[in-house]
């Protein structure tokens, strides 16, 4: 049994952004949790063995050939009450995200062990009030943009306690076919 997440990955630039927020907010308050993992959006995440992986993956990829790509900003900080701060993205982009966020786990068609409906981008989790606000004097003002293009399918590597990419599904903009064709025969 392996420990499986589907995110959004965002553009290289957008990863080493959020690198260098978490390094500077590691500089003030020490170690945290997330503080080493790669920028991402959860969608959800599943324990399963690798023939269930599979069917997975096929679903996801049925699932991905019908989507466009679009454009996404994040635009603001903000945190939950259990001490997650992260960056938001604006309305838009949300509404997109969470339209494909909540499709996921019906196309999957396998028990999810998580599964988030809010998008944003972790800097910091389990972080206490005297941290937030290090993390919300950091910066200001973000504006983050990338081309979400597609989903991709991350495996958790016990050694390393980081998830690993597995691969990353396209979004192809095919035309999904037409379900009742008439025939003039």
């Amino acid at each position: 049994m392996a420990k499986y997440s589907i995110v959004f990955h965002p553009s290289d630039a957008v990863i080493e952004t959020v690198k260098e927020l978490k390094q500077q907010l590691s500089d003030k308050i020490g170690w945290f949790p997330s503080k080493n993992s790669l920028a991402h959006i959860t969608i959800c995440e599943f324990d399963y063995d690798s023939d269930s992986y599979m069917k997975i993956a096929e679903r996801l990829s049925n699932f991905a050939q019908y989507k466009k790509p679009f454009d996404v900003t994040f635009n603001s900080f903000n945190n939950y009450t259990n001490g997650a701060f992260f960056i938001a993205p604006e309305q838009e982009s949300k509404l997109l995200l969470a339209e494909i966020m909540k499709e996921i786990p019906k196309i999957i068609q396998f028990p999810v062990t998580h599964k988030s409906s809010n998008p944003h981008i972790s800097i910091g989790r389990q972080l206490k009030p005297e941290q937030l606000k290090t993390a919300y004097n950091l910066v200001s003002t973000i504006q983050l943009q990338f081309v979400c293009s597609g989903i991709t399918i991350r495996k958790f590597n016990t050694e390393r306690k980081q998830y690993d990419i597995l691969e990353t599904i396209p979004f192809e903009s095919k035309i999904p076919p037409i379900e009742n064709e008439w025939t003039l025969f």
